[in-house]
C-alpha cells in the first residue's frame, strides 16, 4: 500500500485487495505500518476499520510512500 499526502495528513491507497481484507478481518484497533525492509520500529499505524492513518511524532515521509502492514494490533496508535 501507499501513503499519499493530502494536505496536512496522509491517506492509504491500497494496491491489493488482500490489504483491505486483511485489515477487515482484524479486530478493531491500530495496525502498525513499516517501511519495506525496516521492520524494527513502526513509522505509524492504520486503523483496521476506518483506515485512518496516524504517524509517529517526527516521522517525515515523501508525498507518496510505500509501506507494509505489521502483524500485531494496538488499542491506541503508537506515539
Amino acid at each position: 500500500m501507499r501513503l499519499i499526502r493530502q494536505g496536512d495528513r496522509f491517506v492509504a491507497q491500497f494496491s491489493f485487495v488482500w490489504e483491505v481484507s486483511t485489515l477487515a478481518e482484524r479486530e478493531e484497533g491500530w495496525v502498525p505500518l513499516f517501511l519495506p525492509g525496516h521492520l524494527e520500529e513502526p513509522l505509524g499505524a492504520i486503523h483496521s476499520q476506518t483506515h485512518k492513518v496516524h504517524l509517529r511524532q517526527g516521522v517525515r515521509l515523501a508525498e507518496r510512500q510505500i509501506v507494509v502492514l505489521g502483524t500485531t494490533r494496538f488499542p491506541e496508535p503508537p506515539l
